[in-house]
């Protein structure tokens, strides 16, 4: 079933606005020849008012169709069905869109663990598992109108078993997701506490497999709030009364209190553990240096509908994971550069270039803002790489992993050509040689550094 929602009406009534305001223009101008040929003859008038009411109706039906070949047309073709998707068309995308989640995963680390060639059946630790980031908010959202495969599902679609007593628990503790809103923001984590966990239920859980899979998820998106830099200040709910999730001065995208805990009581009861981090912003991932029993970890980031099925053929190896950070995983983000310069900056002398707008069906005024880069030039991982080498930082104790890494099941050899230079154009050839002994594809990066003239 298809909801109308109130703020993409209104948002479509924005669009709709300079038809209807030539709509208008045309019945106002049309009245006013109607008026103003009154002291004409009867024949004149006639003709006259004839040929003006032609005129507006032909206005009318001009704006009325751009408005529904343009700004309606989606609303329209999904009213009257003829915006319905074929199964073979949807097929077709979903098959497009797990070949990029394939392609988008990244191994971060492997310590011979991962694939899981001959272990089919997987301990899922972390409320996130049951409820996921399968993409962002806003435009990055994805809706219920077609099959959505859950984490549980892609890991059992690719032939792994998943002990139910483990869902049964997260999903008893709760399913559903705060509500997060442009009307209200949550950012709650609902772990449960390790305390909740029954020693039957670790029992039967190192009974059941020796393989233990953490699941890490944050959400965010279009028409939320910043990511909270203090949580202890934004909108959450702690997961008990003994102590905080997040302390005063911890930040979204390092481990609460409750997830640490069941960590912490995962690497204790089980030696073969995988951490899967699910969420598109890079996260501090320290800890899983800290222990010795983590031996793999995945960047799974939003999936959409059907890409929970590639995580489950990267498990099982039937598809070599291939992925690259597009960004820079540091041990500590308060330490980056941009931690206290990352906030929106109005220009107080500009206030009269102002311009009104709209958000969320909300009138909003925008004015021109700034936010301070002071890297310069530097910014991403161009200013790790070049304070490293000014000797402004250590990199290895502040880089976990680099932009433009990820690893694979093989290995890879590459041998780059000779650069040529043509009309303006730089070409090279580089050489793969897959080194390994499994079947796989590597990425190509090249960077180039300009002159500076």
């Amino acid at each position: 079933m298809i909801s109308v929602e109130m703020e993409d009406v209104l948002a479509v009534l924005q669009l709709c606005k300079p038809y209807i305001i030539g709509i208008v223009a045309a019945l106002v101008i049309g009245i006013v020849i109607m008026i103003a040929c009154r002291r004409m003859s009867k024949e004149k008038r006639f003709l006259v008012r004839g040929e003006a009411a032609i005129a507006m109706l032909l206005a009318v039906v001009i704006c009325v169709s751009m408005i529904c070949f343009g700004p309606m047309a989606t609303l329209i073709g999904l009213a009257t069905g003829s915006g319905t998707i074929s199964n073979e068309t949807n097929e077709e995308a979903a098959g497009v869109a797990e070949e990029i989640m394939e392609d988008g995963i990244v191994l971060l680390k492997n310590e011979s663990l991962l694939p899981l060639n001959e272990t089919k059946k997987l301990n899922i630790f972390g409320w996130e598992s049951i409820n996921p980031a399968y993409g962002g908010a806003g435009s990055g959202g994805i809706n219920g109108l077609y099959d959505i495969v859950s984490l549980n599902q892609g890991l059992e679609n690719a032939g792994f078993s998943i002990n139910q007593e483990l869902v049964d628990f997260y999903n008893n503790y709760g399913a559903d997701n705060p509500e997060m809103s442009i009307q209200k923001q949550s950012w709650t984590l609902p772990e449960p506490p390790v305390d909740t966990y029954s020693d039957k239920l670790i029992k039967n859980a190192k009974d059941y497999s020796d393989v233990a899979v953490v699941v890490l998820s944050r959400k965010a998106g279009e028409g939320h709030n910043d990511i909270p830099m203090d949580v202890s200040k934004a909108a959450y709910d702690n997961n008990s009364d003994e102590y905080d999730d997040f302390p005063e001065g911890e930040h979204y995208l390092q481990l609460s209190q409750t997830e640490r805990d069941m960590v912490d009581m995962v690497c204790s009861n089980f030696n073969n553990v995988i951490v899967i981090y699910n969420g598109a912003n890079q996260f501090e991932l320290g800890f899983t240096n800290e222990y010795p029993q983590i031996k793999s970890v995945v960047w799974c980031p939003g999936t959409g509908n059907v890409g929970f099925n590639a995580l489950g053929k990267v498990f099982s190896g039937e598809v070599n994971p291939s992925g690259k950070t597009p960004d820079t995983f540091v041990y500590d983000m308060t330490t980056a550069p941009w931690w206290n310069n990352a906030e929106k900056t109005e220009y107080t002398n500009l206030a009269d270039m102002a311009v009104e707008g709209m958000n969320a069906g909300t009138a909003q005024v925008y004015a021109p803002a700034f936010t301070n880069y002071v890297e310069d030039i530097y910014v991403g991982y161009k200013y790790y790489e070049t304070a490293a080498q000014e000797g402004a930082i250590d990199y290895d104790k502040t880089v976990q992993y680099p932009f433009g890494y990820g690893l694979s099941y093989t290995e890879f050899e590459q041998k780059m050509g000779e650069l040529e230079e043509k009309d303006g154009q730089i070409s090279v050839d580089v050489e793969v040689t897959n080194t390994g002994d499994e079947a796989g594809k590597d990425v190509v990066e090249v960077y180039y550094n300009p002159p500076q003239k």
